[in-house]
């Protein structure tokens, strides 16, 4: 029997055969509070002039405390020998099972045998047994004994562990590489500071275990249960945790570097400075997770649930966030530069002062999300849905906001030079102050919209709707206005009017020929009218006077 387990045995026993100078001085002190309680109630007695419950007292109250400390002790002392008798169980237990498995690698050369040999049947049963019987330190002793015998190697176990009840067992800091505990009861355990790299662990479950600082790289732990464990600063660089669950467990600051946590359960974990760089987390659940200044760049979030998580400061450049569900995330300031979030669900998220510059973000609907001073430059956002968005002071320079939603949104003084709106649905916007200089706003709808102070210098609105939209100081210098739905009452509010190219019609050709119902036949293609902007403001003589004339004598 090895040497740790022998002492902790014999140590544990001489301090049981202490006990009963430990059970004197509790009886001395069991006398010393009855005194002070006899003290106590005889001087209410006295105060009351109660003769008769003074004498009860002194009768009754000394015997009965007297007698309630014999019960005590004796059982105390009955613990005691049970305690006693089954630590000697236990050590009998060990002694046996370390001599019987010593037989079998000695005389039936169990290191040599395969899985299906009766001897390796023979250990793992008896093995089984054995753990069954024993306590958290027993088992530690037992699973320590098959690794330095080379009987549970991760590759094919020679005494399999299935099925085996190790909770509770205390291994913090043992060196067990390359070891297989698939499939077996580690919870509660204390193993802190252990290192098993490169270990199978499938199925196992350490619910509730601690981990701190445990060395658990390149383990494979596919469908693990680790609810509630604590594994911060754990290494699990290069693990394989496909399905594992991680409810609540404590990730504070873990090494996740290129793990694979596909399809995860990290519901309301906690990974705050975790590394997750590279890590594949597809389709993982992290709702209410915390990733405060987690680093996730680089990784595979794509269809992962991130709902309701916190995300203040963490990094997802370059992250892969396509199909994601974000929605009411709270991720102020965090870094998304250059991540795709195409078709992502980022409703009431919070991205306060967040760097999306280069991000993918094609589809992704934004409603009712805080942008508020972000970082939005070159961002690929068409279709992207922001209805009631608020983007009050955020940078969406050369941002490509085609066909987007930012109905209701509120962009005061946001920057939208040179970016791209054409057919973006503007109405009732809060563009007050907002920067638009060179913007592409061809076909925009802005009916509503609030573009009081705004610079819209050399700005494109060709066939945008302007109905009802407030242009109260806002900066039309040399805007093109072509064809635009716009009132001359709301162009005199506005500032440099002189200077605006005027929406002009005379030049538009006539509408194509109406087809009579009855007309037998396919009707003709419809005819899209051309638009030619003057180059001078003025109306540019007909190319062909003859062919006019002709035209205008037909109608």
């Amino acid at each position: 029997m090895s040497e740790p387990f022998t002492s902790t045995l014999n140590r544990y026993y001489r301090s049981i055969r202490s006990s009963p100078w430990r059970m004197l001085l509790a009886l001395v002190v069991l006398l010393i509070l009855a005194a002070l309680v006899v003290l106590a109630v005889r001087q209410i007695a006295l105060q009351n002039r109660s003769l008769a419950l003074l004498n009860w007292l002194n009768l009754l109250l000394i015997p009965l405390l007297l007698v309630a400390a014999a019960l005590w002790l004796t059982n105390s002392w009955r613990r005691t020998q049970l305690d006693v008798a089954r630590v000697r169980d236990e050590r009998a237990m060990v002694e046996g099972y370390f001599d019987r498995l010593t037989d079998l690698l000695l005389n039936k050369n169990l290191r040599q045998s395969s899985s299906d040999d009766e001897a390796a049947r023979t250990a793992r049963a008896h093995t089984l047994t054995v753990l069954r019987n024993l306590n958290a330190g027993g088992r530690g002793q037992v699973v320590r004994f098959l690794y330095e015998s080379a009987l549970l190697s991760a590759g094919e176990p020679i005494v399999d562990l299935q099925s085996a009840d190790l909770s509770g067992m205390n291994l913090s800091g043992v060196q067990l590489a390359a070891i297989n505990l698939r499939n077996v009861d580690l919870s509660g355990a204390r193993l802190a500071n252990i290192e098993i790299p490169a270990s199978d662990l499938r199925e196992t479950r350490l619910d509730d275990a601690e981990l701190m600082g445990a060395d658990l790289s390149e383990s494979y732990l596919r469908g693990a249960s680790l609810n509630n464990a604590l594994l911060s600063e754990a290494n699990l660089r290069d693990a394989i945790l496909t399905k594992a669950k991680f409810i609540e467990a404590d990730l504070r600051h873990a090494d996740l570097t290129d793990a694979n946590l596909s399809g995860a359960d990290l519901t309301r974990a906690d990974l705050s400075g975790a590394n997750l760089k590279g890590a594949k987390l597809n389709g993982a659940i992290l709702a209410g997770a915390i990733l405060d200044g987690a680093d996730v760049s680089l990784a595979n979030l794509s269809k992962a649930n991130l709902s309701g998580a916190t995300a203040a400061g963490a990094n997802f450049s370059g992250a892969n966030l396509a199909g994601a569900t974000l929605a009411g995330a709270k991720m102020n300031g965090a870094v998304l530069g250059g991540a795709i979030l195409s078709e992502a669900d980022l409703s009431d998220v919070e991205l306060r002062d967040a760097n999306l510059n280069l991000a993918n973000m094609r589809g992704a609907t934004l409603n009712q999300a805080i942008l508020a001073g972000a970082n939005l430059r070159d961002a690929i956002m068409g279709r992207v849905s922001l209805s009631g968005a608020d983007l009050t002071g955020a940078d969406l320079s050369r941002a490509n906001l085609s066909i987007a939603n930012l109905s209701r949104a509120i962009l005061n003084r946001a920057n939208l030079e040179e970016a791209g709106l054409s057919g973006a649905d503007l109405r009732a916007a809060q563009l007050r102050g907002t920067i638009l200089r060179g913007a592409i706003l061809r076909g925009a709808i802005l009916g509503d919209a609030d573009l009081s102070r705004a610079d819209l210098t050399k700005a494109n609105l060709r066939w945008a709707n302007l109905n009802n939209a407030n242009l109260s100081g806002a900066d039309l210098t040399e805007v093109d206005l072509t064809d635009a739905e716009v009132t001359p009452q709301a162009l005199a509010k506005a500032r440099s009017v002189s200077k605006v190219d005027r929406p002009d019609t005379t030049h538009i050709e006539a509408p194509p020929a109406v087809v009579v119902p009855s007309q037998s036949g396919p009707l003709p293609n419809p005819q899209t009218p051309t638009y030619k902007r003057p180059s001078t403001g003025r109306i540019s003589a007909p190319e062909n006077p003859a062919k006019e004339e002709k035209s205008a004598k037909k109608f």
